[in-house]
C-alpha cells in the first residue's frame, strides 16, 4: 500500500486545473483545521473531544501527506499553498478573529467554542469535497474527496453528541447522499 502512495500513477483527469485547485485549497484548509484541533487536544475538558481532536490531527495530516505525494508525482513540483487573498474565499476557512476566539477562549468555554468553530470549518471542507466528488477530476482524488466528506460529517455529528443508532443512520444517509 505504501508503494501505491509514494509512486502515484499519472493524473487521469478531464479537469487538471480544478484538481490542482482542490488539492491546494483542501491542503490549506486542513492546515488550519490541524492548528485548531491541536488547541483542542491541549485544552478541551471533555476527554472524548480531546480524543476526537487527536483523530482530526492524524487524519488531516495524513490526507495532506497524500495530497503532497500525489501533487509531486502528478505535477513534478512542490505544491504552492493558497495565498492570503485566496483563503477567505474557501468555505469554512476561519478568519483571524475566529482563530483568536478559539485561542483566547476561557477554559470553561473552550469546548463549546471549539465545537462551534470546528463544525463551521468542517462544513466548509464538506462543501469543497462535495464539489470535487461531483467533478470530472481524477477518480482517485474524487474518491478521497468522498472519504473526506464522509469523515468530516461524522466528526461534526460526534462533536454534537450524536451516537448509537442515530449516528449509524446519519452516516448511512451521508454516504449514500453522494449517489454511490
Amino acid at each position: 500500500m505504501a508503494d501505491a502512495l509514494s509512486a502515484p500513477l499519472p493524473l487521469i483527469s478531464k479537469e487538471r486545473d480544478a484538481d490542482q485547485r482542490y488539492m491546494r485549497r483542501m491542503t490549506t484548509h486542513h492546515q488550519q483545521g490541524i492548528i485548531l484541533a491541536h488547541l483542542a487536544v491541549a485544552r478541551a475538558r471533555d476527554s472524548h473531544l480531546r480524543s476526537l481532536a487527536a483523530l482530526m490531527v492524524a487524519s488531516q495530516s495524513g490526507e495532506n501527506m497524500i495530497f503532497a505525494r500525489w501533487w509531486d508525482g502528478w505535477f513534478g513540483e512542490p505544491m504552492p499553498m493558497c495565498s492570503d487573498n485566496e483563503r477567505p474565499s474557501m468555505p469554512g476557512y476561519l478568519n483571524l478573529a475566529q482563530m483568536a476566539e478559539a485561542r483566547d477562549a476561557a477554559d470553561g468555554g473552550f469546548d463549546s467554542t471549539f465545537i462551534r468553530l470546528m463544525s463551521l470549518h468542517h462544513a466548509g471542507a464538506v462543501q469543497m469535497a462535495d464539489q470535487e466528488w461531483h467533478s470530472g477530476g481524477d477518480p482517485r482524488l474524487r474518491l478521497m474527496a468522498h472519504a473526506i466528506r464522509h469523515e468530516q460529517q461524522g466528526q461534526i455529528a460526534l462533536m454534537h453528541g450524536v451516537d448509537g443508532i442515530e449516528a449509524m443512520r446519519q452516516a448511512t444517509r451521508n454516504m449514500f447522499a453522494n449517489n454511490l
